[in-house]
């Protein structure tokens, strides 16, 4: 595990990784502030001022990923990128080992 290789694929995984985590937190947390002041626009309890401030969350948490996106993923290439996303789909998990990337397509 001490391989060049593996510690490049490490760096690479760990950043998509937590690219997808900051996105699932921001938006997650956008939901959660939209269904508590939709219960206070059902309860009538400053409504107006919750339907104001739902478009701020949803905002904010845009603004927030955009930022944090191009932070983690600006020093990637769009070749690191793709090929652990082909197999983030395949697998449906992060795959930090190097035994399923083939040859030919890392050294591209």
């Amino acid at each position: 595990m001490d391989t060049y290789r593996w510690q490049h694929n490490n760096a690479v995984v760990t950043r998509l990784y937590y690219s997808e985590r900051m996105v699932e937190i921001l938006f997650g947390m956008a939901a959660t502030a939209t269904a508590i002041d939709g219960f206070f626009i059902s309860r009538n309890y400053f409504a107006s001022a919750a339907r104001a401030r739902i478009p701020q969350y949803w905002g904010y948490a845009a603004l927030l990923s955009g930022i944090s996106l191009y932070v983690l993923l600006k020093p990637l290439t769009s070749h690191e990128i793709s090929l652990n996303w082909k197999k983030r789909r395949t697998m449906g998990k992060w795959l930090w080992s190097v035994y399923h990337l083939d040859e030919e397509e890392w050294e591209v």
